[in-house]
């Protein structure tokens, strides 16, 4: 079906429609076709001013996201802080959630607003945007969120990007809770890994040698990411082994862990072409974090060596980020 003809069809449901799920399903729908191909954002420029105008919360929601698809770097910025002060909390929670997304320091007066704001969701979307550019004043409200369910796993990583010590005894006594989810327990053992715990890396190592673990990728993943004592060989062992399911984490943890002698483990496997995709992926992921020119190189020359779009648009994703 052609995609402007959808397009179409669903700019004329939000004029005809009178049903708010039906206009927010429309709404919705401008977003889906916007973001499935990044050359089509400037045909939905009309678009995004008629989502951004309308009297429904959650069509104005649907215009944030096609926001961050349709204008240009310079653009959005403007556009989302704009969207802190609209009635609907819905559309502030979306606005101060992508505008932590971009951690940009000129948006620091703008998250600091936020913290004040009534909605305590929306006081947590704007803490983690300070902690994304090192700022410590939403830290008292990522400690408290680490006693509701659903921000707790991302407070975790609020705190460790952060890196502020006074963290600590708060993250220690959640490590430490009596039947922690696992997935939540070993996010805690890297944030204790981070502030300079001995017990988070010793705990990631073990969650390591867990094989059936649902938690244990995470676990390999941290261990290159905290720098923990011993990470090197027992991501060396876990990545040699072709059976291993957490191949491809600790191909990323090597990458993370920053020694230049996993370089040629993570060349050889990016560079053989019987392993699959997702752990050739994983390699190339290693490759570009460890920072090496030589990894760098042969990165970019594995492309062609890719057999599906999807994994050669990844790769390109890939190359386009800071390493």
């Amino acid at each position: 079906m052609d995609w402007r003809a959808e397009r179409d069809r669903a700019l004329l449901a939000l004029e005809r429609e009178k049903r708010p799920q039906a206009r927010a399903e429309a709404a919705d729908l401008l977003v889906q076709l916007a973001a499935e191909e990044p050359s089509r954002a400037s045909e939905f420029s009309e678009a995004l001013v008629r989502l951004l105008a309308d009297a429904q919360g959650e069509v104005r929601r649907s215009g944030i996201g096609l926001a961050t698809l349709v204008l240009t770097p310079e653009e959005l910025p403007g556009a989302l802080t704009a969207r802190l002060s609209d009635t609907d909390l819905g559309v502030r929670l979306e606005a101060t959630g992508r505008i932590a997304d971009l951690a940009l320091p000129e948006l620091r007066g703008a998250l600091a607003r936020m913290l004040e704001d009534p909605i305590p969701e929306i006081r947590f979307e704007a803490a983690r945007g300070m902690a994304a550019l090192k700022h410590s004043s939403g830290l008292d409200i990522l400690v408290e969120a680490l006693d509701t369910d659903i921000l707790r796993f991302r407070a975790l990583g609020a705190l460790a990007e952060l890196g502020d010590a006074r963290a600590l005894p708060a993250v220690k006594r959640l490590f430490g809770r009596w039947l922690l989810p696992a997935f939540e327990r070993t996010q805690a053992a890297g944030v204790l890994a981070r502030l300079g715990d001995a017990e988070g890396a010793e705990y990631l190592l073990k969650r390591t040698q867990k094989k059936w673990s649902a938690d244990r990728a995470l676990a390999v993943e941290l261990c290159g990411e905290v720098k923990a004592t011993g990470a090197l060989e027992r991501l060396h062992a876990i990545l040699r082994d072709p059976k291993d399911p957490c191949r491809g984490a600790a191909a990323r943890g090597l990458g993370r862990l920053g020694d230049p002698k996993a370089l040629p483990w993570l060349l050889a496997l990016l560079e053989d072409t019987a392993a699959p995709e997702d752990c050739r992926l994983d390699a190339a992921d290693g490759l570009w974090r460890l920072g090496l020119p030589e990894g760098q190189a042969r990165v970019k020359a594995a492309a062609p060596t890719f057999a599906s779009p999807e994994a050669r648009e990844e790769l390109a994703e890939l190359l386009q980020e800071k390493p």
